[in-house]
């Protein structure tokens, strides 16, 4: 699969400063941490719950922070610009469920692209997980409580200059979702199982700059799932099945 990135970015710039960060991040790694998880011992919310009270964080993919160090955009000095997504997950009898969103198709920058809700941070918002919360408010109408707040994962740094902080949060299963038809087109639900299961993320390649990256990609229904949503969907993986029960793995 080819995959061509656009070069816009996916939110509105605002400064921060914080390139000195990508100058101290490591050299990639050639040996990623796997994911992993046996299907037939569903998720529960215990589980998620447990993989978020505990540290570390799992980290991304070292050759994505690399890749980000070395795109024109940084190495000619520019800051990264904060923004946060609220990464939604809804506790069903049937197991528990990713609320994710696709894009408006007349959006300038990535149209009809599968994304989290989320967006710039706003001077009014006092931090990462208000920004997180009202974007999922203005984009699908779902109200999020500051108890159902779970936990962040690593903030993720982007090739088009972006530091977006993920915020995870517990969605009611009775939600009523009410689009904003500026920005998005459709929201839906992915089974958190379907994701960590063995192979279901893999890696692609994609063409940015002139060169080919490797970029995590997968495909739910008809509808493909990349890039930095894919990415942020891996960390989750990562970090829930790093403490599953070893009767689990």
């Amino acid at each position: 699969m080819t995959l061509i990135a656009e070069e816009h970015a996916y939110f509105t710039p605002i400064r921060c400063t914080l390139r000195a960060k990508a100058a101290s991040w490591p050299a990639p790694s050639t040996h990623p941490q796997p994911i992993c998880h046996e299907p037939g011992h569903p998720l529960s919310p215990a589980d998620v719950t447990r993989a978020f009270s505990l540290t570390p964080l799992a980290r991304h993919d070292s050759r994505i922070l690399n890749r980000v160090r070395l795109s024109p955009r940084i190495l000619g000095g520019a800051d990264f610009q904060p923004a946060a997504v609220l990464i939604g997950l809804v506790p069903r009898e049937n197991g528990i469920q990713l609320v994710l969103t696709q894009r408006a198709s007349h959006l300038k920058h990535h149209p009809g692209q599968v994304s989290f809700p989320g967006g710039k941070r706003e001077p009014s918002d006092r931090d990462n997980t208000a920004t997180a919360t009202r974007e999922m408010w203005e984009e699908t109408g779902i109200r999020v409580a500051p108890d159902a707040i779970i936990g962040h994962l690593c903030p993720l740094p982007t090739v088009t200059g972006y530091y977006i902080h993920p915020v995870l949060a517990w969605v009611a299963p009775d939600y009523q979702p009410y689009l904003d038809d500026n920005e998005v087109a459709a929201c839906f639900e992915v089974p958190l199982d379907t994701l960590c299961r063995p192979g279901h993320i893999r890696e692609q390649s994609f063409l940015l700059y002139g060169q080919w990256h490797p970029v995590c990609a997968f495909y739910h229904q008809d509808r493909l799932i990349w890039g930095a949503t894919a990415q942020l969907l891996r960390a989750l993986i990562s970090q829930i099945t790093l403490f599953l029960p070893s009767n689990n793995h």
